[in-house]
């Protein structure tokens, strides 16, 4: 299949503008149809030590959750004298996660992802269209690229704010790189990016909000939850730009993850987010909260910034999101 530019999406008749939806009328898996055998096969001469790094947050963190989330719950149930059950009570947007493709639609026409409506998600005509049951059976793997702007930022006296809508430009990531020895253009352009790979963007939020106190932390999290540019919820990611918006399209990366809470910065400042892009009209999942701070210190050991990364979403029919589920393995 030929992989056109962004500059040359030409949707068809009733698609919104800027979609890419490539694979099908049927398809459910967007970017993920980049992970084929032989390059998930590829992927794994990234492993060297064969260390793997979970990548998963515990489910009751971040606490309190952001964006107003329910917090996760756990009991145990004993059977009679001769064990016990779990039950968990869990919001997977609350901690580290995959974002599918029935979360976040494109705002201008309200279309999720291949024409995907509302009422196929919730009603009377609801189906599992686009569903993490779609995800979960391909299962996720492939080669990822780490981004360490904390590390980077660290090093050239640069302080992120955390808590407000800092963005990390498209100049920062390519500089980012550049520290790491990564050339971030795609490889048909003559860098280092390479079909179906993963790209994973750490700012330092976690590491910052573990230090920081549950009420100082409870003071940002719950602040008040309203879409649009005068969101109480804001928090540090990648800016919404032009520049970002053809690096994140026409590189085919099958999927992005973040340590912070929205992967780009919140709220936008724009007439549009890259949720709307990356999930509604390219296909690409969202991972946001991930744990990344053992495995950038790994990294930055090894002097290494490729690792194999797999993720089992979890199996829900219909599913809007999944816990991450994520290892890295290096």
């Amino acid at each position: 299949m030929e992989l056109p530019l962004r500059k040359d999406l030409r949707p068809k008749a009733g698609e919104p503008e800027d979609s890419a939806w490539i694979w099908g009328s049927d398809d459910e898996l967007g970017r993920l149809n980049l992970q084929t055998p032989e390059r998930v096969k590829k992927a794994l001469e990234t492993i060297s030590s064969g260390e793997v790094i979970p990548l998963n947050l515990p489910f009751d963190q971040v606490a309190p959750p952001c964006y107003g989330r329910q917090a996760f719950k756990h009991s145990i149930h004993p059977l009679g004298q001769v064990g016990f059950d779990d039950v968990y009570d869990i919001n997977p947007q609350s901690t580290s996660q995959w974002d599918g493709f029935r979360h976040f639609c494109h705002v201008p026409t309200r279309l999720f992802y291949n024409g995907t409506t509302a009422e196929d998600i919730q009603g009377a005509k609801a189906s599992t269209k686009c569903g993490m049951q779609a995800l979960a059976k391909r299962g996720i793997a492939g080669r990822g690229i780490l981004l360490d702007y904390g590390r980077w930022a660290e090093a050239n006296n640069i302080q992120p704010v955390y808590y407000d809508n800092f963005k990390i430009t498209h100049s920062d990531l390519v500089n980012v790189a550049r520290s790491q020895g990564i050339d971030l253009r795609p490889v048909a352009q003559g860098g280092d990016i390479q079909i179906g790979d993963i790209l994973v963007v750490r700012s330092g939020f976690i590491k910052n909000a573990n230090s920081l106190t549950y009420e100082k932390r409870a003071s940002q999290h719950l602040r008040k939850n309203i879409f649009g540019p005068d969101d109480g919820q804001r928090y540090i990611g990648v800016e919404q730009s032009e520049e970002i918006l053809d690096l994140l399209h026409d590189s085919y990366i099958s999927a992005v993850a973040s340590d912070h809470p929205a992967f780009e910065a919140w709220p936008s400042e724009k007439d549009y987010y890259l949720h709307e892009k990356l999930l509604a009209l390219w296909g690409i999942p969202i991972g946001e909260l991930w744990d990344l701070d053992r495995l950038a210190e790994k990294l930055a050991e090894k002097k290494q910034w490729t690792f194999f990364l797999s993720s089992a979403p979890n199996h829900v029919n219909g599913g809007i999101s999944s816990t991450a589920n994520a290892v890295a393995i290096v």
